[in-house]
């Protein structure tokens, strides 16, 4: 039998789900807005409770902990680094469909997926937020990923946006290098 304070099922758990999703968002919306005005306040806390209400359930893996603060920190950490990502692809990508004389060499590839539903989760959002790489499945423990050119599948087969993403969320890194099909 199973332990309901480790499998989150317990009130307690619930109630701590849903405060922590309803703190993020509201944090979210002020980082968004004025944390001064009175307007951003009610609107934020209004929307916050909307958001826990709908979302708090589901918002986290396990329950939220001290560990969960330090997710949270790291996460602030990762996303310079993949937004920098992001504008490079960007850049890349540009140069690549405007110079003619550039290949454009679509190909799918199979990428080893993190262990948890957070990593994979966020893994298979990231490349997909950067130009040149789409995520189109997760399956049997790989990411099924298209390119658009080998430059944007030699990034990310070189693992650098896993190891980021394990990082965060404190997993250890699966980098096997790919299959490209």
């Amino acid at each position: 039998m199973t332990d309901p304070a480790h499998t989150g099922g317990s009130a307690r758990a619930s109630l701590a789900r849903v405060g922590a999703t309803a703190a993020v968002a509201f944090g979210f919306y002020l980082a968004l807005g004025d944390p001064t005005a009175p307007f951003d306040l009610v609107t934020g806390a209004a929307s916050a409770l909307v958001v826990a209400a709908a979302l708090g359930r589901v918002s986290f893996e396990r329950p939220p902990s001290a560990g969960s603060l330090l997710t949270l920190a790291r996460a602030a950490l990762f996303l310079p680094g993949l937004l920098a990502a992001v504008v490079r692809a960007n850049l890349s990508l540009a140069a690549v469909v405007l110079d003619p004389e550039l290949p454009i060499d679509p190909a799918v590839v199979r990428v080893s997926a993190p262990e948890g539903v957070l990593a994979t989760a966020l893994l298979a959002n990231s490349i997909t937020l950067t130009p040149g790489t789409l995520t189109v499945d997760v399956t049997d423990g790989e990411l099924v990923v298209h390119t658009l050119t080998a430059a944007s599948r030699d990034d990310l087969l070189e693992g650098s946006l896993v190891r980021a993403v394990a990082r965060v969320t404190g997993e250890t890194p699966r980098i096997d290098g790919g299959e490209q099909r």
